[in-house]
């Protein structure tokens, strides 16, 4: 790009949409790049949207003078790069102000929004108009975009629990400034286009989930409804070679009763600890680790096992009762504490160990006070509960109030998300592989799994590290690499990917030609997102 073609560019940019909405400051534009993973590119201005109609303007601007865009939603995509473009010298579309909330359908809980919608607005819509229906929730918190989320194939714990799955239609903006529509929708049958998720003819929408095909500006997600009763189940496995028994049981409950159940998690003592204590990092041992005695011993105290299973049934209350009776028979011979809880329940209790003084500043108080804050996910209420994960190891927690911003806090994050069958022989394969590498690199392994499936986990493993500290961030970046390319060998393919690892092997062929030349007709200038995927 010729620097006179970015000046020429710009003075367009600012006439389209306002000076006041474009961002070429350097200072403003290292701040909106901050990443808890220590990620960072080279933009060159920020432009704020407002409308679909501001999106076709740009975009053809762009495609005129040959600039990259890179758009993001809300742009908290935590540990995965944020803001940050995949190349350096791109112009970063923000979207956050395209807040509308277009349309719902209270009859099918079809609801319609812009890219800036977030969990908590869309909580405080369905709250003020009585509609009986579930937010997506995610563990990034309240102000993540909804839209974002489901483009990344993001996924939850309530029922719907794959956000992109529960997409019904989308517009978006393409490469050369047009609008994409769905033939259902060209047709005219808009009310079907939004309640049919694979319309008519080739399906296309799945181009833009974790795509650069073009800038989406509207969406339609089907919500849950709200169900008469919800009963979260959490239970520990004892020993840790009991966790292919437990695989099993996981399994058989999926495949038996897993039309009422979200995905079910299981966490190892590591990952409970990190959202249960603080850093005992006056405890270390010498490799700067936590030893196994401290880790045992903060375990007995918190009353954990090594490995802990998290789940919910939503129904009414008769399919609740029996289904409650299903999973004690198929947890029993591997759960060694298996207990309930509806949210009134969760509530009561910890309000009233939190009113006995001898309870009161107890490990008890501070288990029941986790439980209650775990209900209001599984209940799809917008919550930070997940997000002090970030701040284990380093980052400043904010005053009471006052959100939780990682990248803003100092947080050093980078997630590795990988997907693997669910075989116990498999995930304990896995389990080992992580451990192993991220002992070797002074990382803290942080282990959940969660179903995505009777067929399938995700991995989540945050790598956890003090971004004042080089040699820290060193290791960190290592690890992740590492475990990438260790567990690609092994057949665990990520999910998802943080910009550093979008570059995907050539000599693979990982991306299909198919693609690339879908990618070179619609997108001829290449200025959609360059690199995102390897596309």
């Amino acid at each position: 790009m010729e620097p006179d073609a970015f000046a020429i560019a710009l003075t367009r940019f600012q006439q389209a949409i306002g000076a006041d909405r474009v961002n070429a400051d350097s200072d403003m534009l290292d701040i909106v790049t901050s990443d808890c993973s220590m990620l960072r590119r080279r933009i060159i201005a920020t432009l704020e949207l407002s409308s679909a109609s501001d999106v076709c303007e740009v975009v053809r601007i762009a495609n005129e003078h040959r600039i990259s865009l890179y758009p993001f939603s809300t742009g908290r995509n935590w540990g995965y790069g944020s803001k940050n473009p995949v190349q350096d010298c791109s112009v970063l579309v923000d979207l956050s102000h395209m807040t509308q909330i277009i349309d719902f359908d209270d009859e099918t809980g079809l609801v319609t929004i812009e890219p800036g919608v977030t969990q908590r607005q869309l909580d405080a819509f369905l709250r003020a108009h009585g509609h009986p229906y579930i937010v997506p929730v995610t563990g990034g918190g309240p102000d993540c975009s909804l839209v974002g989320n489901a483009l990344e194939r993001g996924y939850g714990i309530t029922p719907y629990a794959d956000h992109f799955s529960a997409v019904m239609s989308l517009e978006a903006v393409l490469p050369n400034g047009e609008i994409y529509r769905s033939m259902m929708e060209g047709l005219g049958g808009v009310e079907i286009d939004k309640a049919f998720k694979y319309g008519m003819g080739p399906y296309c929408d799945g181009l833009f989930s974790q795509g650069n095909f073009g800038i989406v500006t509207k969406m339609t997600i089907a919500l849950a409804p709200k169900p008469e009763r919800v009963e979260a189940f959490f239970f520990g496995v004892k020993k840790s070679d009991d966790l292919e028994l437990a695989v099993e049981k996981v399994r058989q409950v999926l495949r038996e009763v897993g039309a009422v159940t979200g995905s079910i998690n299981l966490m190892n003592g590591h990952r409970m600890l990190s959202m249960s204590e603080p850093y005992p990092k006056d405890r270390l041992g010498e490799n700067g680790m936590i030893p196994d005695a401290v880790l045992k011993k903060l375990m007995r105290r918190n009353l954990f096992m090594e490995w802990t299973g998290v789940g919910a049934i939503y129904g009414n209350k008769k399919v609740v009762k029996a289904v409650k009776g299903e999973i004690c028979k198929i947890l029993g011979p591997v759960a060694k504490r298996l207990v309930f809880f509806t949210p009134k329940k969760a509530r009561f209790l910890f309000k009233l160990a939190s009113a006995i003084p001898i309870f009161r500043d107890s490990q008890i108080v501070k288990g029941l006070a986790s439980v209650n804050k775990s209900m209001q996910i599984f209940a799809g209420e917008p919550s930070e509960i997940a997000l002090p994960l970030a701040y284990w190891r380093s980052g400043v927690m904010p005053a009471d109030g006052t959100p939780m911003n990682p990248d803003v806090d100092g947080c050093g994050l980078i997630w590795y998300s990988p997907l693997l069958p669910m075989k116990p022989s498999l995930t304990r394969a896995y389990i080992d592989m992580v451990t192993k590498i991220c002992v070797k690199h002074k990382i803290e392994p942080l282990i959940t799994l969660t179903s995505i499936s009777d067929r399938c986990w995700d991995s989540t493993i945050p790598i956890l590290f003090d971004r004042q500290n080089s040699e820290e961030v060193a290791r960190a970046h290592a690890c992740y690499h590492e475990l990438l390319d260790t567990g690609i060998a092994l057949g665990f393919i990520p999910y998802r990917l943080g910009i550093q690892s979008m570059s995907l092997p050539s000599e693979k062929n990982a991306v299909p030609s198919f693609l690339q030349a879908v990618k070179k007709a619609v997108d001829p200038s290449n200025i959609m997102a360059p690199g995102r995927y390897g596309l």
